[in-house]
């Protein structure tokens, strides 16, 4: 009886295993079909849709470019997006220009889209990475299919096939949002040249003195430079005309700007007429500090001057001895100089310091060509009680430029010779040659007093 018992219980443990399988074989199968219906554990639950940006062309810029910029964005998700905006967010280095707000109707799943922005770097902005935000919103729809029935076919064979009848229902939750951002790597640097350069006078000429240098500094580059200065590397033609004036400093200029750099020069007065380059070099930093340095140069016209030397000098009477009356010098001079020299004279200076009274202080000696030589004929007293000694004696060569090339100016040299002044008698009495002729005398006379005591030997 037991052993029955048991064996009845065993086979009630087997139907109830076999009906509960069963049951759930038509709970997640369908009889007629090995398909999983798929409106039971719906897909569409377990999925969401993410926007993202996954490219942004060109990402470099220079400082004050305007450029357009192609943005994809993507979903990233396995839900469909709807509405899709994007609010682009410029900032003080980094702008947009036109429309800020980008939208997009619709964005399936795992699907990218392009847009179109106009992008706008601030001509001053340093170098570096500049991002932009982006506040990113959008729908999602999510859809859940449920089983309404079932629908039986019989095929040509007698085969009956059942299909489930389904409903799709679509569901919009709140709106989603994140946060998104685009990068940019501005590079950009100053360039800087020279411009317009205008001088102090306008016709510079050999031996002219604080000469004014206005030199436009210009900017041309995409990025600001700051504490520039300028330096005019000088030779022996030009020189500073006091410390300090071949240098100016500068200070920032930004993209585009310009600003003059001031000189005070010398000119040599044996410097070659024509167009010379005077070297100029400026240092600058750039906004991040870093120091740089460039080569520059002017160029500037030295326009052709009359010079004039003296060749020779010469008294009629030969020696200049105190008490002298009516002695006639003659002053011979040579245009040395670039260009012909009109309407010329010399005259003598500073006739206070020297024991001479002038007759003909000055003398017209007219035009003469770059070469040519003329003479001054002057005039003059000695005074009776002076020492024996060389006397300077100023002498002022004036005359005018060349007309033929538009040079009205007047020059003016000033130049001394040296003349030796012998004492006279103490009568003033001064015959020329007297000291030959006396040395003569002394000579006859040593001779006869000689040959005298030779007879008497």
């Amino acid at each position: 009886m037991k052993a029955g018992n048991g064996t009845k219980t065993k086979r009630k443990m087997v139907i109830s295993l076999l009906t509960l399988s069963m049951v759930l074989f038509f709970v997640f199968f369908s009889p007629f079909s090995s398909s999983p219906l798929p409106s039971v554990v719906p897909t569409a639950m377990a999925t969401f849709s993410s926007i993202t940006i996954t490219d942004v062309t060109p990402t470099e810029f220079t400082p004050g470019e305007t450029s357009e910029v192609i943005v994809t964005v993507k979903n990233n998700g396995g839900t469909d997006a709807r509405d899709i905006k994007l609010a682009f967010q410029g900032t003080q280095n980094v702008s947009l220009v036109g429309y800020t707000v980008a939208q997009i109707n619709t964005l399936n799943s795992w699907t990218s889209k392009e847009v179109k922005i106009t992008v706008h770097v601030k001509e001053e902005a340093p170098n570096g990475v500049y991002s932009i935000p982006i506040a990113c919103s959008w729908n999602e729809i999510t859809t859940k299919t449920t089983i309404v029935g079932y629908t039986t076919q019989t095929l040509p064979d007698g085969t009956t096939i059942t299909s489930p009848n389904t409903r799709t229902d679509y569901n919009f939750p709140e709106p989603k949002s994140t946060q998104l951002g685009i990068n940019f790597n501005i590079k950009g640097r100053a360039i800087i040249n020279v411009g317009d350069i205008t001088t102090d006078p306008t016709d510079i000429r050999p031996g002219d003195e604080n000469v004014e240098l206005r030199v436009v500094i210009e900017n041309s580059g995409e990025a600001a430079a700051k504490d520039i200065e300028a330096k005019l590397l000088l030779n022996g033609k030009f020189t500073p005309s006091w410390s300090g004036t071949d240098r100016s400093y500068l200070g920032r200029l930004n993209s585009g700007g310009k600003s003059e750099a001031i000189f005070h020069i010398d000119i040599a007065e044996n410097i070659e007429s024509g167009t010379h380059r005077i070297p100029l070099r400026i240092t600058y930093k750039d906004t991040q500090g870093g120091e740089y340095e460039v080569m520059r140069e002017i160029t500037i016209l030295v326009k052709p001057k009359p010079d004039f030397e003296i060749i020779s000098f010469h008294s009629e009477k030969g020696n200049i001895s105190a008490g002298d009356t009516g002695v006639i010098l003659h002053v011979r001079i040579r245009n040395i100089g670039s260009s012909n020299a009109e309407s010329i004279s010399v005259r003598i200076t500073g006739e206070a310091e020297v024991p001479f009274e002038f007759n003909v202080k000055s003398d017209f000696v007219g035009n003469l060509k770059t070469g040519e030589e003329g003479e001054a004929i002057l005039k003059f007293d000695v005074d009776k009680d002076i020492e024996s000694k060389v006397y300077p004696l100023g002498i002022e060569i004036r005359c005018t430029g060349d007309r033929n090339l538009g040079d009205d100016n007047v020059y003016i040299f000033d130049t001394e010779i040296r003349l030796d002044v012998s004492s006279g008698s103490s009568s003033g009495f001064s015959v020329p040659g007297f000291e030959v002729l006396l040395f003569l005398f002394a000579l006859i006379f040593a001779f006869v007093v000689l040959e005298r005591r030779r007879k008497r030997l």
